[in-house]
Order: C-alpha cells, then structure tokens, then sequence
C-alpha cells in the first residue's frame, strides 16, 4: 500500500472528492478506499482531510489510523490537528491522556485555536489545570469569547477561594455577556467578598452587573443584605456621592427612605466630616420620627465635641442614654467635662444619675471632677453623697479620691464629719493616701487641736495607713512641751506601729515631756532655749 507523495493531476482528482464529500465520513472512506484500490499515492493532503473529519467525530481509533500513515510520511501535526486529537481522547474516555497532550501544547506556548478553547478550557478546569485555564479565559475574553457556564461558575469558585477581587469581576463580566445565569447565593458572595476586600469601586461595578443581570432573569435581584454590605463600606469611606446615586431618589414625592437607608446617607457625611451636613439630616430624620443609629449618634456626638459645640454634643449624649445604647466611659467622660467647664456641675448631675442607674462605667476623671468642683463649690455633703455612689460603681475606690473632701470638712471644722468619713472608708476597706492624712495632721497642728490630729492618726492606723516619721514626730514634740507624758507614749506607739524604730530624738521628746530634762539652766535662761527644745524645728 503505497503512501507516497502523488503527482499534481492525482492529487486534483482524489482532493476534490475528499473536499466535496467533507461532513460525510461514509463518502470520504469509499474515497480513500478506492485510492487505496487503485494503487493511488496518499499524500498529507488527503491524509490531513480524513484525519480531519475523524478529529471532527471525534473517532480516536480511526484518527490514530491515519496519524500512523502521517508518520510515516514524516508529517508532524500542527498544533490545532494536536489540541484536536487531545479532545478526541477526552471523549473516548482517556482524559489524562488528553490533558498530557495539552499540557505539552501549553508548555511550548501553543494556543487552542479559537473553536477548540471552551472544550479545552472545560478539560483544563476538569484536569484542576486552574493556572492554564485562567490564562486561557483571559486570552478568550481578549477576543470576546465566553466559556461554558460550567467553567464560568468554576472559575468563579476558585477567585472567590482565592478572594481574587479583579478575577471576580471578570467572571461576573462575562457570564452575564454569555447570558449565563449565575446562582444567586454566589452573586452575593462576590459583592460581599469585594467590599471585604476594599474593592468598593469593583464592588459597585459587580452590583450593577447583577442589577442588570436580574433585569433580563438571569440572577435574582441583589438582596438588601447585598446592598446594604456596599452602601455602609462607601459610607463608611465618607463617599456620600456614591451613597446618595446607590440610595436613589429622594425629593421624588414619594414616601420617605426607609430608616437603614437614611443612615446610611447620615453615615457617610460623618465620615467626610461634614458635621453641617449631618446635623441637617439628623434634625430631618428626628423631625420624621426616624431614629439615627446609635453608631450614628456616637459618631455625630465625637464630631460635634471636637467642633467646641458642647450644648449639642450634651444633647446627643443625653438622646443615647434614653434611647439605651451603652456609651463608653471615655465618650461619655469628655462630655461631662467639658460641660463642667462650660456650665459648672449641675447641668452634669442628672445625666451622671443616668449614668449610674444605668449600670453604665463611669469615666474617672469626670467622676473626680464632679467631686472636686463640689468640694470647691463648699458643697462638702453633696460631694461626700457622690462619692460614696462612685464607691458603689466601683469608679472611685482609691484613697487619693477623698484627700479633697477630707481637707475641706478638718478646714470648715467639721472635725467629727471628717473622721466619720475616714471610719466609712476604714470600714469599705479604702485606704487613705499617707500624703492626705499627714496634710490633715499637720492642719490640727497648725490649729493647735491636738486631739482631733490623734483621732485622724489613729483612725487611719486601723487599716495600716501612717503619717511620715517627721509628722508624727512633730506631733510628740508638741505634747513634750505640754508635759503630757501619755499623749507622747501615745505617738511613741503609733511611731512604732508606722515600722519606725524610735530613737534619742524621740527619747529626747519623752525625757523633756517627763521633766527628766531640766526646764530652766543655771544661766537663767527659759526652756524655749534649750537645744532639745528645737528639735521639732528640724521637721
């Protein structure tokens, strides 16, 4: 059976058969039959013919027939004729046969051609081939061509694995160009995936692809949920042009926008930070009864302080607690201060009630604020009363809190209010600050009320809390020079429960108050000249 090369006159006659009978493999066998008959050379034309109508019906067998005489005529197929052979063998069931063929092909960067690449697209995605499938798409979509919904959804599983925002909407792109439609469930996905993401832009584009897919029942329509994920990203962003053309109309005549929508508007002029723009639209949704969130609300109300409108940002603060969102400390805090500032303490008294009847934390600084201004307002019972409420917050619970109130009562002589008040705190197991109560001594000392400045040291003394070494010695200098040896026993013990062991300084004290030390020198002078007598200067 001769397969050599024909002469032109031959090769006339049996091509012309072969190109009249193409799309009838019945007629060009009898052809290629009677060639064979009459001993006529087959040459790569009419080889390339039949192995193209085989390659067509994907008859593997027959095809591989005709490679063998191909070979044999030292023919190599192009890659077109290969990339057909590699979906003749998918189809007989030997698709790893067949992605070895491709992968050959791609390896030496040849191309399907354009009628071969959704079925080889198919096998690369089937073979997960996903790096050679993608650039296969991106190639196909160059020219304008769509893949299968298959392919199209698989490619859209694995940019949404891989969070690959401009894969995404390539894919979107392309399935609604091929009208192919796409599952409702994963159309969401790709919106919430590129808002995820910060692809607001795409995220857009993506929604309006959908938009119009469901316009023409290829995708339900982009769910509330769908929507809302990109109008609280671009508010967020303080995009209110964009927020305003997602949310539509709204000086239509028609009824007014629902509530999350206007939020939403409210919500993006925060962000840009024009408070101007956003108190307009908060006063307007108040005026219609709807409610601003309270994001809203404590966004407006940091804005509104920061602007130095402290009035409105009280209000804002006094609508939160009403309404019971729980405002943070810090927030709540730089409010009440800066209306203290601004209006003194009594404007803050019932919003910090509020507060506390809330169960809300009350910020410290503002809570020691309130309390300072009403010990310096000489209101000493009504800041006794807060902070014993703080105390019971748990807001002030540190002895430092009360050194103010302390000093005020011993200086407007309410010597018994302020030693009641250290046997509360004793009794809460607050500690008073050494500090304060060597302040407090030294005060009764300078008053010469001695009495009252060994109640406070011995009230403190119960729950551990001691003058300095120089106050208490100060005060056993005192007694020495009244000769009240028991008021100076007295200090000694308190000196020594403090942790300070005693010595000829307070020896000398003790020996001067029980006259062991003579008062009056031979010289004639007085016991204020004695050297032990300025002992106490040196405190």
């Amino acid at each position: 059976m001769s397969i050599e090369q024909s002469t032109d006159h031959v090769v006339d006659h049996y091509v012309e058969a072969l190109w009249r009978f193409r799309g009838d493999v019945r007629m060009m066998e009898e052809v290629l039959a009677t060639m064979i008959e009459r001993g006529a050379p087959r040459s790569e034309v009419h080889l390339g013919l039949m192995l193209d109508e085989y390659l067509a019906a994907r008859s593997l067998r027959k095809a591989r027939a005709i490679i063998e005489q191909l070979d044999a005529l030292g023919v190599q197929l192009d890659p077109i004729r290969q990339y057909d052979v590699a979906l003749a063998t998918a189809t007989a069931g030997d698709a790893p046969g067949a992605v070895t063929i491709i992968d050959r092909l791609v390896a030496d960067q040849r191309d399907p051609a354009p009628a071969q690449a959704t079925a080889v697209l198919d096998l690369l995605l089937g073979a997960r081939r996903t790096p050679q499938a993608w650039s296969l798409f991106r190639r196909m979509r160059a020219r304008g061509q769509h893949p299968s919904r298959d392919a199209h959804l698989a490619l859209l599983a694995d940019a949404l694995e891989r969070r690959a925002a401009k894969d995404s909407v390539a894919v979107t792109t392309s399935m609604h160009a091929a009208r192919h439609r796409m599952p409702d469930a994963r159309a969401g996905a790709v919106v919430r995936m590129l808002v995820g993401l910060g692809q607001l832009d795409r995220a857009l584009e993506v929604l309006a692809t959908l938009e119009s897919a469901a316009g023409e029942g290829l995708v339900a329509p982009p769910g509330d949920d769908v929507r809302g994920a990109v109008l609280h990203a671009l508010a967020a962003k303080g995009r209110i042009t964009d927020v305003l053309d997602l949310v539509g109309p709204r000086d239509d005549g028609s009824s007014p926008l629902p509530g999350h929508l206007r939020n939403a508007v409210l919500a993006a002029q925060l962000a840009a930070d024009d408070i101007e723009a956003a108190w307009a639209e908060a006063e307007r949704m108040w005026a219609d009864a709807c409610l601003p969130t309270g994001a809203n609300l404590e966004v407006l109300l940091d804005r509104t302080l920061a602007a130095g409108n402290v009035a409105r940002a009280a209000g804002v603060l006094d609508l939160l607690l009403v309404i019971g969102v729980p405002v943070t400390p810090q927030r709540s805090g730089a409010v009440l201060r800066a209306e203290m500032a601004a209006d003194g303490v009594d404007r803050v008294l019932p919003v910090a009630t509020t507060i506390l009847d809330q169960g809300l934390v009350f910020d410290r600084a503002a809570a020691r604020d309130l309390v300072e201004r009403l010990v310096r307002a000489r209101r000493l019972d009504d800041a006794r009363a807060w902070l014993e409420r703080f105390r019971r917050a748990g807001t002030l619970t540190q002895g430092r809190s009360y050194g103010s109130l302390l000093s005020a009562l011993v200086a407007a002589k309410r010597i018994d209010d302020a030693l009641a008040l250290l046997e509360e705190m004793v009794g809460h197991g607050v500690r008073p600050e050494s500090t304060d109560l060597a302040r407090l001594v030294a005060g009764r000392l300078k008053a010469d009320d001695l009495v009252a400045a060994e109640r406070l040291l011995v009230a403190a003394a119960r729950v551990g809390v001691h003058a300095d070494e120089p106050t208490l010695r100060e005060l056993m200098w005192t007694h020495a020079r009244r000769s009240d040896v028991a008021a100076v026993d007295r200090v000694r013990d308190l000196l020594v429960a403090s942790g300070v062991t005693p010595d000829e300084r307070h020896d000398k004290a003790r020996a001067w108050a029980s006259g062991e030390t003579p008062r009056r020198l031979e010289d004639g002078g007085t016991a204020a000249d004695a050297p032990d007598a300025a002992e106490p200067s040196d405190v």
